[in-house]
């Protein structure tokens, strides 16, 4: 055989594997009347998610931490959905949420999936040496310890159905820059994914990761990222501020709207694209 006709046919090849692993990805699972849990719906992914699933005929259990919140998205999902109360953070919150799902779905009925989206973007502004322990226990608190305490609670519900387990991580759980705690949060959704997918591999659940990129979503608010640098700057020590330049502030806002005006993307769609896959395909990717 030439040397052409040899490139020829691995040509042929990785478009027959590509094709293949399309086609195997692409493959859905009977989802209707199938149950989802979702953290975080507040806003966001996790609100974009759950009217998706709800308009494909799932049963939505969708996790708010507001009042508020339940009350709106309750009016916006059918009578098959459910807005839920439920604070990642707080143990006597998860534990009602609990006894919410169990008396909702019954004995015999597991859940499809858990999605663990509910995230936070915390106060770490500014350089890794400005953090303080308060910075990293806020952010973990929800990004980290949120998810695996849920995981914890609701996975009796998954092994009875079968099911997958869904976690946000980020792009920062792979590579960390900016936002120490946010970083570190996000490499410890990566590795809890990935010891609890070892655990879980002969009890037919399956874990996976989404990693999204910077989207403009709550997190990115102007308003609020602005208010974060104020109340960073304030807390440094006076020796600190007095060596930074007088329009700090202003200075690391500009930059903020810069990358964000540079780097976000305003197509939130993308990533509720992603779960629905984690969600329903037949054979969903790790990450």
């Amino acid at each position: 055989m030439d040397g052409y006709t040899m490139i020829c046919l691995v040509v042929i090849l990785c478009m027959m594997y590509h094709l293949l692993k399309r086609y195997i990805y692409s493959l859905k699972i009977i989802s209707k009347d199938k149950y989802v849990l979702i953290t975080g719906c507040d806003s966001g992914f996790g609100y974009l998610l759950a009217k998706r699933l709800d308009a494909i005929g799932m049963h939505v259990l969708a996790g708010c931490l507001k009042e508020s919140s339940i009350f709106e998205l309750g009016n916006a999902l059918s009578k098959k959905a459910m807005a839920i109360r439920l604070d990642v953070t707080n143990e006597e919150s998860i534990a009602e949420a609990v006894e919410l799902v169990s008396a909702t779905i019954g004995d015999q009925t597991g859940l499809l999936a858990l999605v663990n989206n509910a995230g936070l973007m915390g106060t770490g502004i500014g350089p890794t040496v400005w953090q303080t322990r308060k910075d990293y226990e806020d952010v973990l608190s929800v990004n980290f310890f949120g998810v695996a305490m849920v995981t914890n609670a609701f996975l009796p519900f998954v092994l009875k159905g079968k099911g997958r387990i869904v976690n946000i991580a980020s792009m920062k759980g792979r590579i960390a820059f900016h936002n120490a705690p946010y970083s570190v949060s996000k490499y410890g959704v990566e590795a809890f994914s990935d010891c609890l997918r070892r655990d879980l591999f002969n009890k037919a659940v399956t874990v996976h990761i989404l990693e999204p990129g910077h989207f403009e979503t709550d997190l990115l608010d102007r308003a609020t990222h602005r208010k974060r640098i104020h109340e960073k700057i304030e807390s440094l020590p006076k020796a600190v501020r007095d060596e930074l330049p007088h329009d700090i502030k202003n200075i690391m806002m500009a930059r903020f709207q810069s990358f964000v005006g540079r780097m976000a993307s305003n197509h939130p769609e993308e990533v509720v694209d992603a779960y629905e896959h984690a969600i329903t395909a037949k054979y969903p990717k790790y990450r």
